[in-house]
């Protein structure tokens, strides 16, 4: 059978030229293009949320670690300085300190404020204290002299404090806070026999402080513009990388789905991408051979029906007898037939026949074979003027045998012409089939038939199996020149004419268990009551049989009952 020719598939380039203007002027494009759907942009908008999380995190812990850095030591400068006084050892010394003159300390306050950096201005330095056990905050400061003066106050960073201290389970050695516009530094100068609370506090020049929270923030604001558009910039470029042999894979595998077999996909990649375009080429190859498959099966499916054709559309119908016949091919086509047809004068012939092998050319060959037996048949029948119905006179009515018809056991020779011609023209292919062929005269029920190595037909009446018309010759086909026998038999009222090819008896069950004849055999009792009923008893017990199991042989039975309601003539 004629598959027709493959055509090399045309191999897609990989890449495009990423040097050339128009590759330039695509990636540029593609990288302002956020709003259009691709891997490659959903991929790089991930990548921006993820460095931007990364970046602003990183901003927060560097400016955690910066505070906790500036406190720490500003606390420890003032705290060193302010343990250099002269009695701060003792106990509530900055309480006993109220009314008095206290150079050192005044000292220390005038240096606070004199004192400016790039960072903050001080614009006011006191004591703030309070008791340990009870609330309310108390301000101890210098006037105009070096003399601590006390007074109340309260404000909305000591409240702050207040919250600090009482959740804090630790000394806490400086705080920032603010509140009410005022930035307050307030260093820990509690000693640990102090009875109150002691917090040196400082208000930051609020311009200059924020000043300086303006100028990190507009740096630190420029900072992440240019970081975020060089992370797009570079997330782009990196999953470009990744992307386009991806959306190159798309595209092909979008043409596969299009019925375009002929398209593969090129990446010298070693990675996972480059297994994937492996994969697609080995699906695209694959679904060639599929395409191929399905055209072949789609051929064998014309194939089974022009070869079913080839077999009786219709049975021949005659007064007191019936003829039944199945056929149960193993696969698409099959290599097994039968044909039943009339010959002008009256008589019927009966073919049952099984070519070697299995598959597309057995099914050739049993055309071949079909067509043989009826051409040569109808040739001897012409020569004897036993012309046959159903080649060129389909149409005609039988007739009423004359004194000059000779012998119709001449068209058995048919089987002998067919051999010669299967033999001399066909011969190297090795070929050949076994073949019942039998000429029935219903009028009298004798039957002149050549067995050509054929299963021996069975011959069944009322008590079983009366006898077989066993091969008369070796099969059809082998060898030029065999001989192949002539015999006869009598079909009596009842009687039933069995003919079946090897596929029957060498039928499988699930357990690999041969059909059998025996088997076979033992269906024979209760006779059955038609030619039908006997096919539909043994093809229900051969399926019951095998079951799930796979056919292995093709299956065909032909079967021929004489009325029981004729008299013995």
């Amino acid at each position: 059978m004629r598959t027709g020719v493959r055509s090399t598939p045309t191999v897609a380039k990989s890449m495009p030229n990423r040097f050339s203007a128009r590759a330039l002027l695509e990636h540029i494009s593609s990288f302002f293009c956020f709003w259009k759907p691709s891997i490659a942009r959903r991929i790089t908008f991930y990548f921006l949320i993820f460095g931007l999380i990364i970046f602003l995190f990183s901003t927060f812990l560097y400016v955690m670690s910066a505070r906790r850095t500036f406190l720490k030591s500003v606390g420890s400068v003032i705290q060193g300085q302010f343990s250099q006084i002269e009695g701060t050892s003792t106990a509530d010394f900055l309480m006993k300190a109220v009314g008095q003159s206290q150079p050192q300390l005044h000292q220390l306050f005038e240096s606070l404020l004199n004192q400016s950096s790039a960072y903050y201005a001080v614009s006011d330095v006191a004591i703030y204290t309070r008791s340990k056990t009870t609330s309310g905050w108390q301000r101890i400061h210098f006037l105009d002299n070096d003399v601590l003066l006390p007074s109340t106050t309260s404000n909305s960073s000591l409240r702050r404090l207040d919250h600090r201290l009482k959740r804090r389970f630790h000394r806490m050695q400086a705080e920032l806070l603010g509140a009410d516009g005022i930035v307050h530094l307030y260093v820990n100068l509690t000693g640990d026999n102090d009875s109150n609370h002691y917090f040196l506090g400082m208000e930051l020049d609020s311009e200059t402080f924020t000043g300086f929270i303006a100028s990190q923030f507009r740096l630190f604001f420029t900072a992440l513009i240019i970081g975020l558009f060089l992370s797009r910039f570079l997330a782009h470029i990196f999953v470009r990388k990744i992307a386009r042999p991806i959306e190159e894979l798309s595209q092909a595998v979008a043409k596969v789905a299009h019925g375009d077999l002929s398209h593969e996909v090129q990446l010298d990649r070693k990675d996972e991408i480059g297994q994937l375009a492996m994969d697609v080429n080995t699906m695209v190859a694959e679904l060639r051979e599929w395409e191929r498959v399905k055209r072949i099966e789609f051929e064998l499916e014309k194939g089974q029906e022009i070869q079913r054709e080839f077999l009786p559309r219709s049975i021949p119908k005659l007064p007191n007898w019936e003829i039944a016949a199945r056929f149960q091919p193993a696969g698409k086509v099959s290599g097994d037939f039968y044909d039943v047809f009339m010959i002008e004068g009256g008589y019927m012939g009966l073919v049952i026949g099984d070519v070697c092998d299995k598959g597309v050319g057995s099914a050739l060959y049993m055309a071949l074979f079909r067509s043989l037996i009826r051409v040569y048949c109808a040739q001897m029948a012409e020569q004897q003027d036993i012309p046959v119905v159903g080649l060129d006179r389909a149409s005609a009515l039988s007739c009423t045998r004359t004194a000059e018809c000779t012998d119709p056991r001449d068209c058995l020779q048919a089987v002998s012409l067919t051999n010669d011609y299967i033999a001399r023209i066909h011969g190297e292919e090795g070929m050949f089939a076994t073949i019942f062929f039998g000429i029935l005269d219903p009028a009298s029920g004798k039957l002149n038939y050549t067995n050509g190595g054929h299963e021996p037909l069975l011959q069944l009446g009322k008590t079983g199996i009366k006898g077989q018309l066993n091969p008369t010759g070796p099969a059809v086909g082998m060898l030029p020149k065999m001989s192949f026998g002539v015999q006869e038999a009598d079909l009596g009222p009842g009687d039933i004419l069995l003919g079946f090819t090897d596929g029957l008896t060498e039928a499988r069950s699930p357990a690999d268990e041969l059909y059998t004849r025996a088997r076979l055999d033992s269906l024979f009792d209760p006779p059955a009551d038609s030619a039908g009923a006997l096919l539909s008893r043994i093809e229900t017990n051969l399926f019951a049989f095998m079951d799930m199991a796979p056919r292995n042989d093709d299956i065909t039975m032909l079967a021929v009952q004489r009325s029981s309601d004729l008299a013995d003539g």
